[in-house]
Order: structure tokens, then sequence, then C-alpha cells
């Protein structure tokens, strides 16, 4: 899950895995894969980068 805040200050947690696509608009839409889409603050660059945390998180390193 990634944290993200909506455009009215709104605090959401998104499963990574559910989202198909991301657009700038000068807001960052977020589109689920059920249809929905969120306004968020956030960058697109940012949540990009919780998204490569979040992933790398499962690395195991031995």
């Amino acid at each position: 899950m990634i944290k993200v805040t909506r455009l009215s200050g709104e605090v959401l947690y998104l499963n990574i895995f559910q989202i198909e696509s991301m657009e700038s608009i000068p807001e960052t839409k977020i589109k689920m894969m059920n249809g929905y889409y969120f306004l968020v603050k956030d960058t697109a660059d940012s949540i990009i980068q919780q998204i490569k945390a979040f992933m790398r998180s499962f690395i195991v390193s031995e």
C-alpha cells in the first residue's frame, strides 16, 4: 500500500497492484483497475518512488 493525499487533504492508502495508470494534469490523476480514479496532491514521481520502495521491501538479500 502507498499513502497519497487527495486535493481535499484526505489521506488514502492505495493498493499498488490495482493502479492502472497515472497522469499529471497538473495534479496527479491515479486511475484504478476498477475504473475509479483519484486526484491527489502527490506528484507522479513521488508515487513512483513509494512504489519502488514498497517493491524493494520484498527483495531478500543474502
